[in-house]
C-alpha cells in the first residue's frame, strides 16, 4: 500500500509540476505574443505617420508649385500688357486704345499682386519676400508708360521726354528681370527642399 501511496503522490506531484511548467510556458508565450503585437502596432503607426508626412509634403509642394507658377504666369501676362501699353507711346495718341490697354495692364498688375499674395501664404519666408519684390517691380514697371501717355495726350512727346521714357522703362524692366532671377531659384530650392525631406 505504501508503494501505491508513493506512486499516487508521485503521479500527482508529476502532474502538478507538469501543469505548473505548462502554465509558465503558456504565460511566457502569451507575453511574447503581446510584445510582438505591440512592436508590430508601433511599426505600423510609424509607417503610417511617415506616409502621412510624405503625403503632406507632396501636397505642400504641389500647392507651392501652383502658387509659384501662378505668379510667374501673372507676371508674364502683366509684362505683356505693359509692353502693349508702352507701344502706344510711339503712335499718335488714341484715347480709346489707351483706356483699353491701360485697363488691361492695370488688371494684369493686380493679378500679379494677387498671385504674390498666394505665394505669401505658401511660403517659405525668403520666397514670399522675393515674390513681393517681384510683384512690386511689376507694379512700378507700368508707371513710365502711363506717365508718357498722359503727356502724349496733351501734345506730342519731345525727344527729351521720349528718351526719359525709354530710360525709365529700361530701368524698370531691368528691375523686373532682376527680381525674377532672384525669385525663380529661391522657389526651385524651396520645392526641392520639401522633396528632399521626404526621401
Amino acid at each position: 500500500m505504501i508503494t501505491t501511496v508513493i506512486a499516487i503522490c508521485g503521479t500527482l506531484l508529476g502532474s502538478g509540476l507538469t501543469a505548473f511548467v505548462t502554465a509558465q510556458t503558456e504565460r511566457r508565450r502569451n507575453e511574447a505574443l503581446e510584445q510582438q503585437q505591440i512592436r508590430e502596432e508601433a511599426a505600423r503607426d510609424r509607417t503610417q505617420r511617415r506616409e502621412l508626412r510624405v503625403e503632406h509634403r507632396k501636397w505642400r509642394r504641389d500647392r507651392r508649385q501652383a502658387a509659384y507658377q501662378g505668379l510667374l504666369d501673372a507676371a508674364h501676362e502683366a509684362q505683356g500688357a505693359i509692353w502693349q501699353l508702352g507701344r502706344l507711346t510711339v503712335e499718335p495718341f488714341d484715347q480709346h486704345r489707351y483706356d483699353i490697354r491701360r485697363g488691361a495692364a492695370i488688371d494684369a498688375v493686380r493679378a500679379t499682386r494677387r498671385a504674390a499674395d498666394a505665394v505669401q501664404l505658401e511660403g517659405p519666408a525668403d520666397v514670399a519676400q522675393a515674390a513681393d519684390e517681384y510683384a512690386k517691380a511689376i507694379d512700378l514697371n507700368i508707371e513710365p508708360s502711363i506717365e508718357s501717355l498722359m503727356l502724349l495726350s496733351k501734345e506730342p512727346l519731345s525727344e527729351e521726354q521720349q528718351e526719359r521714357y525709354r530710360s525709365s522703362a529700361a530701368e524698370r524692366n531691368a528691375l523686373v528681370e532682376s527680381c525674377q532671377q532672384r525669385f525663380v531659384p529661391l522657389a526651385r530650392q524651396a520645392l526641392d527642399e520639401l522633396m528632399n525631406d521626404v526621401e
